[in-house]
């Protein structure tokens, strides 16, 4: 019988060419971790406005190529600033000065609750009155922190973070073990 003694590494232990290695097959394979939350949150805000997010296509790095289809009911198009400000302000406490929420995460308990809300606190007042204008801006600050956190999981420290909370070990090279 044989026997092969492999040496394994955490990922702060590799070389900087393993880590880049490391780095990269993570950035081929790896989704946004908390993507679906994400999703569930902007759905969940859509439907604060009882209007619905019906199609979408989110890519986490290009914000280009995302498409996203808001239904807005016939009754919510004309509804009245009085009605508007009562809905903004059901989405939770905020600071006065900075419009933004104070975490309360009212949709799902998710955070991105209050990125969509800051969105739209800060579009209403700013002065927007348009339903479908409010509903964007909170989409675009909702999609604006989403895609931070992504790229923050895709760098060097948030992958190394990563790994250290799940227990990774790689090989020499930076594959996984």
């Amino acid at each position: 019988m044989k026997t092969k003694t492999i040496n394994l590494y955490e990922f702060s232990e590799l070389s900087d060419e393993a880590k880049q290695t490391a780095l990269n097959n993570n950035a081929n394979t790896s989704e946004y971790f908390w993507g679906d939350d994400a999703i569930k949150s902007l759905e969940k805000f859509m439907e604060h406005f009882n209007c619905s997010l019906t199609r979408y296509s989110i890519d986490w790095f290009e914000k280009y190529r995302n498409e996203i289809k808001i239904d807005i009911p016939d009754y919510m198009e004309n509804i009245s600033v009085k009605e508007l400000r009562g809905y903004i302000k059901s989405m939770g406490k905020f600071n006065p000065k900075t419009k933004r929420g104070l975490g309360e995460c009212k949709f799902t308990g998710y955070c991105a609750d209050e990125d969509a809300a800051d969105g739209a606190r800060k579009a209403f007042f700013g002065g927007e009155r348009n339903l479908y204008d409010i509903l964007y801006a909170g989409y675009k600050e909702w999609y604006r922190v989403a895609n931070t956190d992504y790229e923050f999981q895709l760098s060097e420290e948030g992958f190394s973070e990563h790994c250290d909370a799940n227990d990774y070990e790689f090989n020499e090279d930076g594959t996984r073990a």
